[in-house]
């Protein structure tokens, strides 16, 4: 576990609770977004709100004055959101979204999160930390995310997939639904694999 992790989540214990493993995460390729019924309606920003009109201004002007690209492009993303990610990366997550891992996923598409958090596991609970720091800001600012207890996790498997999910591993809850993830490094799931065996 990083030094910049173990700090991140420190602050977010309960007195007498220990810290086993935290690390980066996201979710694997091949998990469908979640129902925007279920997602909490997100605010934009101040700045979001200014950027807004001037990047769609160069969007069309782009495609002004480089019409063949654009089109190109245009196809391109057509065929890419025509086959689903789990036909290339193979099945993400088993369970509906009312399921814990339906519930997880939904939860890191709020609030910002973009399907990425720091996942802390503690002797009691699983913590999803989630980046909140604004564009300006230098340093991450976490928020708890999402806490699920420890008895609700029935397992953590370890499942590299290829080149791109070589870090992947997948959390099994006692609904029999599960979820998989990934870590920027494949030392880090074996690490987060290890802390949840221990149990």
């Amino acid at each position: 576990m990083l030094d910049r992790d173990r700090q991140f989540a420190t602050p977010f214990l309960a007195a007498g609770e220990q810290l086993r493993a935290a690390a980066p995460i996201s979710l694997a390729p091949g998990i469908p977004r979640p129902p925007e019924e279920l997602l909490t309606p997100r605010q934009p920003g101040e700045l979001e709100q200014k950027l807004a009109k001037p990047f769609s201004l160069l969007r069309r002007a782009y495609a002004v004055v480089n019409p063949v690209s654009a089109a190109v492009g245009a196809v391109e993303n057509r065929m890419m959101d025509a086959v689903p990610d789990s036909v290339w990366h193979g099945r993400g997550m088993a369970g509906d979204w009312h399921t814990t891992a339906g519930r997880l996923v939904v939860r890191l598409h709020e609030d910002g999160a973009n399907g990425s958090a720091l996942l802390a596991l503690t002797d009691h609970r699983l913590l999803l930390l989630a980046d909140r720091a604004k564009l300006w800001q230098l340093t991450e600012q976490h928020a708890l995310q999402l806490e699920l207890p420890r008895h609700e996790i029935a397992a953590a498997r370890r499942n590299a997939k290829g080149v791109t999910q070589r870090g992947r591993l997948d959390l099994h809850f006692r609904d029999g639904s599960w979820v998989a993830v990934t870590t920027p490094l494949p030392s880090a799931a074996d690490e987060l694999t290890a802390a949840f065996g221990a149990f």
